[in-house]
């Protein structure tokens, strides 16, 4: 199973996400990410035998004890990669500290128990499209919005009827 572990965003800033999201398809040409899509990637597994999800549970369980809710806001936009195939984003500010920390706490927890994982730096960013055309591209300002992140979800990434699903697992809350 394809896995990751990720921060769910509150309601107000998916909405806020979703239309930033349908103002840059006015200005800007690549694969959009659905709102119902939209995420805090954690920790990113790949390829997982199911037979280990009770583990990944527990870790999630345990490291999620150790945390409080994040208090975090939506901010800028900015982009991965060359201006004509970018990974097109918009940033957090707030309380990006404590959310390193969970990511850093996750991933340690996770190698303790065997686990590989993507190890590309945790940067706080929510995905808004893949294969984004920057070159000629005038990108607006984002809608912005607070929100309190609070719940921690293992995902499982697979296809259905040819469309990419976000299938939460595992839901744990910050306390």
């Amino acid at each position: 199973m394809r896995l990751f572990i990720a921060a769910e965003l509150p309601d107000n800033m998916l909405d806020a996400l979703a239309e930033t999201s349908a103002d840059l398809r006015a200005c800007v040409q690549g694969r959009y990410v659905r709102p119902d899509m939209f995420h805090i990637t954690l920790a990113f597994l790949g390829e997982v035998e199911a037979a280990r999800i009770p583990t990944i549970e527990g870790i999630i369980e345990r490291v999620v004890a150790l945390h409080s809710p994040i208090e975090a806001a939506l901010d800028e936009l900015g982009s991965f990669g060359k201006k004509g195939n970018a990974i097109l984003w918009q940033g957090l500010a707030g309380n990006t500290r404590a959310l390193a920390e969970l990511a850093s706490d996750m991933r340690r927890a996770l190698e303790g128990e065997g686990f590989t994982f993507d190890p590309k730096p945790f940067r706080a960013h929510i995905t808004l499209m893949r294969k984004a055309n920057l070159i000629e591209a005038t990108l607006m300002a984002p809608h912005k919005e607070d929100g309190i992140i609070d719940t921690v979800t293992l995902f499982h990434s697979h296809r259905v009827d040819d469309r990419l699903v976000y299938e939460p697992i595992y839901r744990a809350i910050l306390c």
